[in-house]
C-alpha cells in the first residue's frame, strides 16, 4: 500500500484494531523486541499471523496461524545494499530443500490470489530485481550485470542525482536540556542490554555450534557484587514489575556502580521480558536454590 509504514513499536498497539493481519519475515517479536507482554497481547489480538521462519520458535508456534519455511542465507538470490550505499549481488550457493521457496515467490502468489495487479508477472529473481531498480529513482538504469562481482555504490552513478535531498533542518535557538540520567532508588540498578553474537537460531539448532549458544549473563560492578552478596558464577534473579529472568552473575571492575547488563535474544532468561522501550531500573538478588 502507498504511504509510510509503521515502526515495529507502532505495530503492536495497532494489532486487533487498525491492523488485522501480520506477516513476520524471519522475526519473532516475543524474542527480539522490547516489551514481551505487549507483543504477546498484540499477537493474540491479531486476526491472522503468517510467519516465514527457518526454525519454528516457541512464540511463532503459539501465535502464528501459518508458518512457511524461510530460505537460509546460502539459498538466497538477489541483492543487498550496505550502509555505505554499495549494492552487492547475492548468489545462491546451495539448492532449496523440497518445500522451500523464495520469499518473493510466495508473496507474489499470495498477492496474485488477493487480486493485486501485476503480481503474477514476477517469475524469476532477476525480474524482482528489475522491478526494484525501476521503482527507486536513484537506481534508474541499474542492472545486475552492472553490479557484477565487485558491487556498485549507487552514489557514484549518474542516477544518484535523483535521490531525494536531505530535509532542511529547522533553525533552532537554544538546545533543550537533556533529561537527567535515570537515578536508581532504594537499591535498584539501571538496566542496560546488548545482543550476544551467539544468541541465535543457528547456534541453538546446530549440534556443532550448540556449545556456543549464549545463556543469560548478568554483568554487575564489583562494588554492587559486594553490596548484594553476589560473586561471579552465582545464579541471580533480575526482576521488574512482576517479571523476572535468571542468569549467571559476572562481576566487572570496569562497570559503573548501580548498573546491570543483560543479553537480549537468549532462549531462556531473555532480557526483553524486562524491557518496555524506556529507561528502566531493576532489582537483582541471588536466586533461591531450586
Amino acid at each position: 500500500a502507498p504511504g509510510a509504514g509503521r515502526a515495529a513499536a507502532e505495530v503492536a498497539p495497532a494489532l486487533g484494531e487498525e491492523l488485522s493481519a501480520l506477516i513476520l519475515l524471519g522475526a519473532d517479536p516475543l524474542r527480539t523486541h522490547p516489551d514481551r507482554a505487549a507483543w504477546t497481547r498484540a499477537l493474540g489480538a491479531a486476526g491472522f499471523v503468517v510467519a516465514f521462519a527457518d526454525f519454528p520458535s516457541e512464540g511463532l508456534t503459539e501465535h502464528a496461524d501459518v508458518i512457511l519455511p524461510l530460505e537460509s542465507y546460502a539459498e538466497r538470490e538477489g541483492t543487498i545494499t550496505h550502509p555505505d550505499g554499495r549494492l552487492q549481488r547475492l548468489r545462491q550457493a546451495i539448492g532449496h530443500p523440497a518445500d522451500v521457496r523464495p520469499v518473493w515467490n510466495v508473496l507474489a502468489e499470495l498477492s496474485a490470489r488477493l487480486g493485486v495487479p501485476g503480481a503474477e508477472e514476477f517469475l524469476t529473481s532477476p525480474m524482482v530485481s528489475r522491478a526494484l531498480f525501476d521503482a527507486i529513482p536513484f537506481y534508474a538504469g541499474l542492472t545486475l550485470e552492472e553490479i557484477g562481482g565487485k558491487g556498485k555504490r549507487w552514489q557514484e552513478r549518474s542516477a544518484a542525482a535523483a535521490a531525494p535531498a536531505a530535509p532542511e533542518l529547522p533553525v533552532v535557538g537554544e538546545l533543550d536540556t537533556p533529561p537527567e540520567p535515570l537515578e536508581p532508588q532504594n537499591g535498584d540498578l539501571r538496566l542496560g542490554t546488548a545482543r550476544s553474537l551467539w544468541s541465535g537460531r543457528e547456534t541453538e539448532h546446530s549440534p556443532i555450534l550448540r556449545f556456543l549458544a549464549a545463556g543469560q549473563r548478568v554483568e554487575l560492578s564489583a562494588e554492587d557484587g559486594v553490596r548484594l552478596g553476589v560473586a561471579s558464577g552465582d545464579e541471580v534473579t533480575v526482576a521488574r514489575n512482576g517479571s523476572s529472568v535468571r542468569g549467571v552473575a559476572a562481576l566487572r571492575d570496569g562497570l559503573p556502580p548501580a548498573s546491570v547488563y543483560l543479553y537480549e535474544g537468549t532462549a531462556e532468561g531473555n532480557a526483553t521480558e524486562l524491557l518496555n522501550g524506556e529507561a528502566t531500573t531493576v532489582r537483582v538478588h541471588k536466586a533461591a536454590a531450586e
